[in-house]
């Protein structure tokens, strides 16, 4: 149970709040790499010759979504591609909550009209997804939202508390009076969960506490529910940097203070907003059950971090060093690469924690001799893993800085060769002409997104290992 109760973290925790899509729009088009990130958006974009077995369109409504904003498009002209990539044989998955999202209040308003529940199901709701909840709560007042919700929960009570959760999910980095107010009406229409998962989201929790006590019976009815709930609350909180825990009531800090976790998750919540990778962290806890990961890895690094020895945006590989650093020192390395081999990081889909992190210690090493500061490759570094090609890596940069032929075999791994030398453009080149088409994609997303990362940072997930929220200035 212990272990199901962390895991429940990275699904309903939040990070710390994101600047509005105006300021978000004004860096991007100062970016140096906002070009990289177009031409890394039109290789997303672009279909295969012949389409692989299974294949799903994953990432392409992050692309379309970034081409609009980096591109400055029109709403007609972003209305035009969106409506283009739905019309695919294999549209990116999240196409529709995208459309939804950048719609006018108008467009969108039609849309949710047209739209047609699937079989047995009781409203449309569970299908839009939480970007569309956002534009429907921000741009629209939220009024459609919260009737059909207060019609949902009493046709289809287990889809309207998981549509209440993903609300408040999309709403968590707005203002808390924003969310106070929301959770308010909720309460007035009889919407009870959503108007808790809003005021769980609350840097305070006094709304919280004072909700809970004037709950109908039925909605949490059992004795145990109202410490579970606020329990769960204060582990989404851990990863709130805003969040005080000599704050809160009474209660809270009487809960808290029962489990030895809530320091740990604050400590690894904070180095979470400085550094998405660092979303490993919990699952290694998980895996480990060793809390000095947070009282020595995360606080060690944050400390780093406040002291500007170590940069998480522009240059991440010396972050990953760190926490595996930090992880050998706790853990020994025996169990760290135990640990990291058994689970797939959210930073890049399909790949172990070890092996991403296998890559950034790679890069790190060869990044002064790809940028010219040594003559010759550097011997490999002892933290890797004892699989990884590490000749292949150092007998490839040697070509690379030779101006050799690259073959298409090869050129996955001179992509991060590339991102070493700090040559973004040239490490999408090599992705674009990959013979593993799927690995180029998905390295290619993962490169759009650390660029992104250095400029508007817009692909920002609103909580740990989630999917992105599509944000937009009202049109």
């Amino acid at each position: 149970m212990r272990r199901l109760a962390i895991l429940a973290v990275i699904a309903s925790a939040s990070i710390s709040s994101i600047a509005s899509a105006a300021t978000q729009q004004e860096k991007s088009g100062g970016c140096s790499y906002a070009k990289t990130i177009l031409a890394a958006t039109d290789f997303l974009l672009a279909e295969p010759a012949t389409f692989p077995n299974f294949w799903r369109d994953r990432f392409g409504d992050d692309a379309a979504y970034l081409k609009i904003n980096y591109g400055g498009l029109s709403y007609a002209e972003g209305s035009t591609l969106l409506a283009s990539l739905e019309k695919r044989s294999h549209p990116p998955q999240r196409i529709a909550e995208l459309k939804l999202a950048y719609a006018t209040k108008p467009d969108r308003a039609a849309m949710i009209a047209g739209m047609q529940p699937p079989a047995n199901a009781k409203s449309i709701v569970p299908q839009l997804g939480q970007s569309a909840f956002r534009a429907l709560v921000t741009e629209d007042g939220g009024d459609w939202l919260l009737g059909e919700l207060a019609r949902l929960q009493t046709s289809d009570p287990v889809n309207a508390a998981a549509a209440a959760e993903g609300i408040a999910q999309a709403l968590a980095d707005l203002d808390d009076k924003v969310k106070s107010r929301l959770a308010k009406r909720a309460e007035d229409e009889g919407i009870w969960r959503l108007a808790l998962n809003l005021q769980a989201f609350e840097d305070n929790f006094a709304n919280l506490v004072s909700t809970l006590d004037r709950l109908p019976p039925t909605v949490l009815p059992n004795k145990s529910d109202r410490g579970q709930f606020i329990r769960n609350a204060l582990y989404a909180a851990a990863f709130r940097p805003s969040f005080d825990i000599s704050k809160q009531p009474a209660e809270v800090q009487a809960i808290d203070s029962k489990n030895g976790l809530g320091p740990v998750l604050r400590s690894i919540g904070r180095l979470v907003a400085y550094a998405p990778q660092a979303a490993i962290l919990p699952t290694v806890i998980n895996y480990s059950g060793d809390q000095r990961i947070g009282t020595i890895v995360a606080e060690g690094i944050n400390a780093r971090i406040a002291a500007k020895q170590l940069d998480p945006i522009n240059d991440p590989d010396a972050v990953m060093a760190a926490l595996v650093q930090g992880l050998d020192y706790v853990l020994g390395r025996g169990e760290r690469e135990n640990v990291l081999n058994g689970f797939e990081t959210s930073e890049m889909q399909g790949e172990t924690a070890a092996a991403f992190a296998d890559r950034a210690l790679a890069r790190l090493t060869l990044a002064p001799f790809m940028r010219g500061s040594l003559a010759e490759p550097p011997p490999r570094p002892p933290q890797l893993t004892a699989t990884f090609p590490w000749e292949e890596w150092a007998g490839l940069a040697g070509k690379l800085k030779k101006g050799e032929a690259i073959s298409p075999e090869d050129r996955i791994v001179a992509a991060d060769l590339m991102i070493a030398a700090d040559r973004p453009a040239d490490a999408l080149d090599l992705l674009k002409s990959a013979s593993d088409w799927k690995a180029g994609v998905r390295r290619g997303h993962g490169l759009m997104r650390a660029l992104d990362r250095r400029c508007a940072d817009l692909l920002r997930n609103p909580v740990p290992s989630s999917e992105p929220i599509y944000r937009f200035d009202p049109r």
